[in-house]
């Protein structure tokens, strides 16, 4: 592992300070750097190879940073690797959703590649990064038409290479699993109460003669436990099919102090 938590966090700094002056600069000439956020993501990205280059170099012989078409993002000599460079602030909808992607051809012409995704908040001031070691052509879709050669990251392989430098990520299967436990565990409690409630009735009405009541509340019993049984089962489906689900991610971008 060449790259380092600490050489992450600098990088990080040294790219908020430079994001920072762009937007005073952009602020005189009566503008907004980030009115755009595509626009703004491909110069940050230049600063996202330099400044990861810069640091690098602190460690290594040899580091280059070209960003020319056909050139590596970032190439350390010393140890022969490519490193390809990605940023990238999500797409924004209800919610924020990266989808993590790569030139095809690029990939399937060098074989593997290592890859770092920084993936950023609309300010600037969050980020999560993701390192992924030798990523092929297996570890992506086939480019959709339309898609210009991209290709989007299958995730499901992927993120088995993958090493947080920066921020975190969660399995959403794990979350939503152990939400519907926790439901059925809720459920099978109220039931029990429910079912206890029925019975003290009952109990009740044992040394009378007050058959039709006995006989309501025996007939409420098996509808309870008829509707509480339909409620299992469709949390048990929940539970079953999070478990057989394709892994979905959810990102978690943590502040850098500088």
């Amino acid at each position: 592992m060449y790259l380092t938590k600490d050489m992450t966090v600098n990088a990080l700094s040294n790219m908020i300070t430079f994001h920072r002056n762009l937007c005073s600069l952009f602020d005189e000439g009566g503008m907004d750097f980030k009115s755009n956020l595509g626009r703004r993501n491909v110069v940050m990205s230049q600063a996202q190879e330099h400044f990861f280059a810069r640091e690098l170099s602190n460690a290594f012989n040899s580091v280059e940073s070209d960003g020319r078409t056909g050139k590596a993002d970032i190439y350390i000599g010393e140890i022969d690797t490519e490193l390809e460079c990605k940023l990238t602030s999500g797409n924004r909808g209800k919610s924020v959703t990266y989808s993590f992607q790569t030139d095809w051809e690029t990939l399937r012409n060098k074989g593997s590649i290592d890859y770092l995704y920084v993936l950023c908040d609309e300010d600037f001031e969050k980020f999560c990064v993701l390192f992924f070691k030798n990523l092929t052509v297996d570890d992506f879709y086939p480019p959709a038409n339309g898609s210009r050669g991209k290709s989007r990251m299958k995730k499901s392989s992927a993120m088995e290479k993958v090493v947080c430098l920066h921020g975190n990520y969660s399995i959403q299967n794990e979350t939503f699993i152990n939400s519907y436990k926790n439901k059925v565990t809720a459920l099978l409690g109220t039931k029990t109460d429910k079912l206890l409630e029925l019975q003290k009735k009952y109990f009740k009405l044992e040394s009378t003669k007050a058959e039709s009541k006995k006989a309501k509340i025996i007939n409420a019993k098996s509808l309870l436990e008829l509707r509480f049984a339909k409620k299992a089962e469709d949390l048990n489906d929940k539970i079953a099919y999070w478990t057989s689900a394709e892994k979905r991610y959810s990102f978690i971008l943590s502040q850098v102090e500088i």
